[in-house]
């Protein structure tokens, strides 16, 4: 068994972080930290380990947590999404504990990680169903809708079922400007879009979709309890393995 103590980089996708799991329990690793790969230069003289996606390997960790506890799996999931500064280090304890990889001298600390897991998993939850409540897909005219919001968390992975199932008749973007990515659906199909509503618009026009309904950012905040830290926002491109 390997035994190695350094810091483990991955691609930042939430698949790429259930491969990273994987390897560290099928190889026994120790890492001291856990980083993106994009954060790489700002450690440069620490020692370090690339861990490449591999869907088969993230597949088989988000199959093993949701057979065993969905919840937890859910929470692991929703709280990748809320973009925590050292959330990666965090749910990683948050899986060591599902896994039973803890000792007893830490284990207070591990139990108030894991509420603090579930308190930011239900932040995101909740602003995920504000958005599903207030965000409605009109059109004015034959063309396709674009929806322009502004969430505190990455929500566009968690919202796409329910538009997709609500509007499925219908051509709209729903574009996140804080990330610079959008939810494109059309024909029944729905894909992750780098374009902006700026960009979109004309290439609609090119093709003679008709009009594009453009509306003002929908702002969600959602209150946080004290104990949360300060965020970090950055662009990032996550989609579930399930």
């Amino acid at each position: 068994m390997e035994q190695i103590k350094d810091t483990l980089f991955y691609d930042g996708s939430f698949n790429g972080f259930l491969t990273l799991l994987y390897e560290v329990q099928e190889r026994s690793l120790t890492p001291e930290g856990i980083l993106k790969k994009q954060d790489q230069q700002e450690v440069l003289f620490i020692d370090a380990q690339f861990i490449p996606t591999e869907l088969k390997k993230a597949r088989s960790v988000w199959n093993s947590l949701r057979n065993k506890n969905y919840g937890s799996l859910k929470n692991l999931y929703f709280a990748f999404l809320s973009e925590e500064q050292d959330i990666e280090w965090k749910l990683f304890q948050f899986y060591q504990r599902l896994a039973g990889n803890v000792s007893m001298e830490n284990k207070e600390d591990l139990m108030a990680n894991s509420l603090y897991i579930e308190q930011l998993a239900n932040l995101v939850e909740k602003e995920k169903l504000i958005i599903e409540r207030k965000l409605f897909i009109d059109h004015l005219g034959d063309g396709p809708c674009i929806k322009t919001i502004q969430p505190t968390y990455n929500v566009l992975p968690l919202i796409s079922k329910f538009f997709r199932t609500r509007y499925k008749e219908q051509e709209w973007v729903i574009y996140d400007s804080k990330r610079n990515y959008g939810l494109h659906h059309r024909n029944g199909t729905i894909a992750f879009t780098s374009l902006s509503p700026d960009q979109l618009a004309p290439l609609f026009s090119e093709h003679d979709y008709g009009s594009t309904t453009l509306d003002h950012s929908l702002k969600i905040s959602s209150q946080e309890p004290p104990s949360l830290k300060k965020r970090t926002q950055k662009s990032r491109h996550i989609q579930a393995v399930a």
